[in-house]
């Protein structure tokens, strides 16, 4: 008996099975690291996207900027479901070739053992057969093949379980999640405060010099700013001129009645002096607004110190003292109206796009970025100037 060609034939269908792994899996580990590599990537492009679009959205309010900011949220998304898409390709490439090199491994380790097993049998058998005849060949060569069938079948289970982590893979990748960016493309539209960009804290209405002179430019929003400091003052004015144009554009509501002497709620400013609000939900709010100075600009946000807008911020100072306003910048052009010159604490500056909150002593606090006080101005960015309200009447 050739023992070498028996156990070759026997070791074949095992053979088959390990063939049927056999391949250059390079190639997948390769596309597994770009795989990686792109979801970094796409993860480190959403963050820097996002952070140039809350840049840009800081001081930038109208229907414009809620458009720019669905697309962001749009784009955020769709970038983000390619990131783990992937994070996903790249763990299911890992998990194929790993279960293709374990299945290759273990079918090559029976083989292995098989042939141990059985080729020192067969030759001792071969050797007792040259002196007591071909039974005891016949007998051990029957023991060594049903060895065989035997191992046989654990070499196609082995197959198997590779083709099942396979089918797994597959299943993985066909269920991604195809990334969405419907209307990122469309246009913005048009801008209901016919603007779209610049800070509130920044513009020139706010913080230029040259502002403080002009006393009698008031025109949008009168001389003295809130009834005091004639340098402040002449901030609103000059603001006044730039974006009133026509007068203010917002609701006419019945004007508020001045509070008796003696009636008013004190509040300490930042700057050392002091002002007078109407009431005490007026005071409170202010004292709510002044606690968030230095609050970062979110879009959105209206969660000192963690971030805020706007509208966020007066909202979240009103609630704050118990007295709820809309969400809106627009919207909280309400309760009663206020002359330029009659200006308290609480009240409020209403742009169609923007709004800040009076202090006293001709400045108010708003949300640029960060939330800061600056002098009682009218214009904000080319914004339509709605008025000074008093939510509280």
């Amino acid at each position: 008996m050739d023992v070498g060609g028996f156990l070759a034939a026997l070791v074949q269908p095992m053979k088959d099975h390990l063939a049927k792994l056999e391949g250059d899996t390079s190639g997948a580990t390769a596309a597994a690291d770009s795989f990686g590599r792109a979801s970094s990537a796409l993860t480190e492009l959403d963050g820097r996207h996002t952070s140039a679009a809350n840049a840009a959205l800081s001081g930038w309010y109208g229907e414009k900027a809620n458009a720019f900011q669905s697309r962001v949220a749009a784009f955020s998304g769709g970038v983000g479901t390619l990131a783990r898409n992937a994070t996903t390709a790249q763990q299911a490439t890992t998990t194929a070739v790993d279960a293709v090199n374990a299945g290759k491994t273990a079918i090559q380790g029976l083989i292995d053992e098989f042939t141990g097993w059985a080729w020192p049998r067969l030759a001792a058998a071969v050797a007792a057969g040259l002196f007591g005849g071909v039974g005891a060949v016949l007998a051990v060569a029957a023991e060594v093949t049903a060895k065989a069938r035997e191992y046989e079948g654990r070499t196609a289970q082995e197959l198997e379980e590779v083709r099942t982590a396979l089918t797994d893979v597959v299943a993985q990748l066909r269920g991604l999640t195809k990334p969405d960016f419907t209307g990122i493309g469309d246009p913005l539209g048009v801008e209901s405060g016919g603007t779209t960009s610049t800070s509130s804290a920044g513009d020139s209405g706010g913080s230029s010099g040259s502002s403080g002179s002009s006393g009698s430019g008031g025109s949008g929003g009168g001389g003295s700013g809130g009834g005091s400091g004639g340098g402040s003052g002449g901030g609103g004015g000059g603001g006044g001129g730039g974006g009133g144009g026509g007068g203010p554009i917002g609701p006419r509501l019945p004007v508020a009645i001045p509070p008796q002497p003696g009636t008013g709620v004190g509040v300490n400013l930042p700057d050392g002096s002091s002002a007078e609000a109407p009431n005490e939900t007026a005071a409170r709010a202010v004292r709510n607004a002044l606690s968030a100075l230095g609050t970062p600009y979110v879009w959105g946000g209206a969660n000192p110190p963690q971030g805020t807008d706007c509208s966020g911020l007066t909202q979240w100072a009103y609630g704050g003292a118990g007295f709820d306003i809309p969400r809106p910048a627009s919207s909280q052009a309400m309760g009663a109206s206020v002359p330029a010159d009659q200006l308290l604490p609480g009240d409020l500056v209403v742009w169609d796009g923007h709004v800040a909150m009076v202090i006293g002593n001709g400045q108010m606090v708003e949300a640029g970025d960060p939330v800061q006080v600056n002098p009682i101005r009218t214009s904000n960015s080319g914004m339509g100037f709605m008025g000074f309200y008093r939510p509280t009447g």
